[in-house]
């Protein structure tokens, strides 16, 4: 069900520490080249995890005998955990970036691991698989959802990626005011979306209880 799997993409593709990060990549030596495996850590964690989670939610026991689709208990447990993490971010104090010196130290792998524990599925990105797995579609049909899903979840390294292969000054500076406008708005977008859409799923969830 592409219709709610992805504006929780788009929500969860709200990342101002990635852009942060990219925006440092992208300033360095070797630009492009760390930039990609930074881009190919968050894929493979990106792929990997939506395969495996759409797999066990339509091939185990949470699928309701009567209707095929996924338990309304899932719509449940995700839409609490929705609303829990915006909760949680909501309260919690604003990180500060770590320090630059830090990142000049990291090798090849190093970035790559970045990319990967940076892009471990966050609950909305879980909310937008949990979506195309209620929508029982073909296989062909559900492996292009889940790369599209993924596709807008990791947006905010892929634009300025490619920006930077056509405008490599414009897009750094252009990902530095995007940087700077999300370092003091993304939370509140990132928490109205999650409690909007965790909201909606403990709604749908009980409503398919009752």
């Amino acid at each position: 069900m592409l219709s709610e799997a992805v504006p929780a993409a788009l929500g969860a593709a709200i990342s101002p520490s990635a852009l942060l990060f990219i925006a440092f990549l992208l300033v360095n030596p070797h630009p492009r080249k760390r930039a990609l495996i930074f881009l190919a850590g968050a894929v493979l964690i990106t792929l990997v995890v939506g395969f495996v989670v759409v797999l066990v939610l339509q091939g185990s026991g949470v699928e309701g005998a009567k209707h095929h689709t996924v338990s309304p208990w899932i719509d449940l447990a995700i839409g609490i955990l929705l609303v829990g993490s915006a909760m949680v971010i909501y309260f919690r104090p604003p990180r500060g970036p770590k320090a630059a010196k830090q990142r000049r130290e990291l090798g090849l792998i190093g970035v790559l691991g970045i990319g990967i524990l940076m892009y471990t599925p966050s609950p909305l990105y879980l909310a937008s698989l949990h979506a195309i797995a209620k929508g029982h579609a073909s296989l062909l049909v559900t492996v292009l959802s889940i790369i599209l899903i993924a596709a807008i979840y990791m947006l905010m390294i892929e634009i300025p990626i490619i920006a930077h292969t056509i405008w490599p000054d414009a897009t750094v500076r252009g990902v530095t005011v995007v940087n700077t406008w999300l370092a003091k708005h993304g939370r509140t977008i990132i928490i109205i979306v999650a409690a909007g859409f965790g909201v909606y799923l403990i709604v749908s969830g009980i409503a398919h209880l009752v």
